[in-house]
């Protein structure tokens, strides 16, 4: 796919937006990815955080660096930048 046709990746996606940028990752792998990021970043239980449903960008990034850049997207500038 060329550079122009790609799509910025969210900076703090929905757990549904999560699956359907991930397609080609099984539901089971992406839930537990997300749960873990969300378990570790917030540091609460899987009952606090499952209705949760949108992601903080520290999580999201984890889990991009963790499955790589999802085909047919891009980081935009400062996507893995963390704030010090």
């Amino acid at each position: 796919m060329r550079e122009n046709n790609k799509k910025p990746l969210p900076w703090c996606p929905t757990k549904e937006q999560v699956h359907t940028i991930y397609v080609q990752v099984s539901t089971k792998t992406l839930r537990d990815e997300i749960f873990a990021a969300m378990q570790e970043h917030r540091k609460k239980s899987f009952d606090q955080i499952k209705n949760i449903k949108k992601l903080l960008h520290p999580e999201w990034v984890k889990i991009v660096k963790f499955l790589g850049i999802p085909n047919g997207y891009y980081a935009p500038d400062g996507f893995f930048d963390m704030p010090e």
